[in-house]
């Protein structure tokens, strides 16, 4: 008995239908791979984070002693000579004069206060004067305003004004001296300490990094600042008194304390207004353990002049830098560059940190499309700059959708 084969026609459909799953399956496929989501587009990063602007400059130091120099919204730029704390003599006054203007605030044309001077007071200034001290005469019962007693203090260095002040302040001298030194720790003048309210004791010690921070702080102050910038005053029973800084309204200079002990040697803290790129720059130094106070305040001087000049604005960003390449898988790189160039005001030496923060980045977007933020910090500066496309980020083709899973993409 013989089988029946079956006939072409019979299997077919069968085959047809087989293609057409096969079809269908492949179109499906294609369109899932054509549907997916795109992948991130990669991004690296092409800049340094840190860099030196140039190299240090080298400044007129003092063969003697100690020195810092810093300047106003940059901070300490340099310092010199050991960093061990030595005797600062009348510069202590800085720290005096500040809390009692913390203590017992003034605004500008107020006097303050009045203090009255006691039989004590008296006696202190009489030991003083024989033990060789800077003082101011005073007699019992006399009546001295705050302000009076701060320019007594700050202009011919009155140590007895020292003393008044911190009495009147604290009610004992002791007290007032705790107070000096938590205020230092407040600052972070890690490497001073005070005996004493007027800076005759030798173990009132600091380092000149440290009285600039104090410096710079006093001078915040309003009443301070006006004070230390008067050549002279009138005060009762001492009349007239001047101020011992020599260099006052020289080569810039509007200020601050002097200082001169056997301990100590010449010191002095300065702040000066210099020309710094065509704009008014506050700039201060400080030197410690100078052969006389005249050597401390020609050192300020001269550091002064150097800061100034060595100063300048730089460009630390061009609009052609490159801070990153954008790389889409199906397609080419794409740099990304800030929007301008940026200078800022640079010192040689320090260093320059550059961050870019990149913002998610879609698939497509148009050529100049922001997609970060660029921050510059030099110093205490801070300047920020958008990062755009050099060129656009395309669709890709439907060709390279259906085939991206040859690519394992």
């Amino acid at each position: 008995m013989s089988q029946r084969r079956s006939s072409p026609r019979s299997s077919a459909p069968l085959i047809g239908i087989i293609v057409l799953v096969l079809m269908l399956a492949t179109g499906g496929f294609l369109a899932s791979q054509y549907l997916r989501p795109l992948p991130a587009v990669a991004a690296h990063l092409q800049f340094q984070t840190e860099q030196q602007i140039r190299t240090a400059p080298s400044l007129p130091w003092p063969n003697v002693g100690s020195a810092a120099v810093s300047v106003k919204g940059f901070g300490i730029l340099g310092a010199h000579g050991s960093e061990a704390p030595r005797p600062i003599a009348s510069t202590t006054k800085i720290m005096t004069a500040l809390l009692i203007l913390e203590d017992h605030p003034l605004t500008l044309g107020q006097t303050g206060p009045v203090v009255t001077i006691t039989a004590q007071d008296v006696a202190d200034y009489q030991k003083a004067v024989s033990q060789d001290q800077s003082v101011v005469p005073v007699t019992a019962g006399e009546k001295l305003s705050e302000l009076q007693l701060l320019q007594a203090l700050l202009l011919p260095s009155g140590n007895n004004a020292a003393d008044i002040l911190a009495k009147w302040d604290a009610g004992s001298k002791e007290a007032f001296i705790a107070k000096m030194n938590a205020r230092a720790a407040e600052l972070g003048m890690s490497h001073t300490h005070y005996d004493d309210a007027s800076g005759f004791s030798p173990m009132s010690v600091s380092t000149p990094s440290d009285l600039l921070i104090l410096g710079a702080t006093a001078m915040d102050n309003p009443i301070f600042r006006q004070t230390v910038a008067l050549d002279r005053a009138t005060i009762p029973v001492a009349g007239v008194i001047y101020n011992v800084n020599s260099i006052l309204g020289k080569d810039g200079n509007i200020g601050i304390k002097t200082g001169s002990t056997d301990e100590a040697g010449g010191c002095f803290v300065s702040a000066s207004i210099q020309q710094v790129a065509g704009r008014p720059m506050e700039i201060y130094a400080a030197v410690l353990g100078q052969d006389e106070r005249d050597d401390a305040l020609d050192a300020t001087m001269a550091l002064s002049r150097a800061v100034a000049a060595s100063l300048g604005q730089t460009r630390v960003l061009s609009r052609t830098d490159v801070m990153a390449t954008l790389t889409p898988a199906w397609g080419n790189p794409i740099d990304v560059v800030p929007t301008q160039d940026v200078e800022m005001l640079a010192w040689p030496g320090t260093t320059l940190k550059t961050n870019l923060q990149l913002d998610t980045v879609p698939a497509t977007l148009p050529a100049g499309a922001k997609v970060g933020t660029i921050t510059l910090e030099l110093g205490k500066q801070t300047q920020k700059v958008d990062g755009v496309t050099t060129a656009p980020i395309v669709e890709p083709t439907w060709q390279w959708r259906v085939t991206r899973f040859l690519r394992r993409q």
